[in-house]
C-alpha cells in the first residue's frame, strides 16, 4: 500500500507528511532513555518508550512533536520534544531496464525524466531512447505516460514531465 505523501512549501514549519519507512529521531530534552531514532512502520506506527505505539503516517514533524509532548505529561514534567526527519523513504521513484544503475532513488525535491535518467547513471548503448514511458499508479489506475528522449533532448518540454511518488521509469 503507497503511503499518501504530501510536501507543501511553508517558511515556517516543514509541513512533509511522515510515512511508511520513513526514519525520524525522537529527541525529549534532558531524557536520553525516551530519546530515539525510530522507522515508521507499513501500519504508520511507531513504537515508543512509555507510550507504545503511535500512529505518526500522516503527521508533520511538528505536529507529532507536539503529540508526543503532551502525552509525555503523565511521565516527565514538561517535556520538551523535538522530530527530525532523518531518512525520507516514503516518496521513491523507480528506473529500470537499460539504464546505468537501475533502482529505486529518494524522491526528496521535484525531480524530472531527464533527471533521473541522470541520477541513474545515464542510458545504456543499446537503450531505445524513443520508447521510453512511466508508469503512474493513480487512484487505483495505472497510467501510462510515453517519454521521448531524443524529442527532450531537441527541446520539447512536454516530453520531461515531473514524477510523483510512486512512479516506475521503464527504459526499454
Amino acid at each position: 500500500m503507497a503511503a499518501n505523501v504530501e510536501l507543501r512549501a511553508s517558511s515556517e514549519t516543514s509541513q512533509f507528511a511522515l510515512g511508511v519507512a520513513d526514519v525520524i529521531h525522537v529527541n525529549v530534552w534532558k531524557n536520553a532513555d525516551l530519546s530515539q531514532t525510530v522507522t515508521v512502520g507499513p501500519d504508520g506506527f511507531v513504537s515508543l518508550p512509555l507510550l507504545g505505539d503511535v500512529h505518526v503516517a500522516g503527521m508533520t514533524a511538528n505536529q507529532l512533536a507536539q503529540s508526543l509532548s503532551s502525552r509525555l505529561t503523565t511521565y516527565v514534567v514538561s517535556a520538551q520534544v523535538t522530530v527530525s526527519v532523518v531518512e525520507i523513504r516514503s516518496r521513491q521513484v523507480y528506473v529500470m531496464g537499460q539504464v546505468g544503475k537501475p533502482g529505486g532513488y529518494p524522491l526528496i525535491a521535484p525531480i524530472t525524466i531527464l533527471q533521473l535518467i541522470a541520477q541513474a547513471g545515464g542510458l545504456n548503448t543499446f537503450a531505445n531512447r524513443k520508447r521510453i514511458f512511466v508508469i503512474r499508479g493513480t487512484k487505483g489506475e495505472i497510467q501510462r505516460l510515453k517519454f521521448n528522449y531524443v524529442n527532450a533532448l531537441q527541446g520539447d518540454t512536454r516530453q520531461n514531465i515531473s514524477l510523483q511518488p510512486g512512479d516506475t521509469v521503464v527504459v526499454p
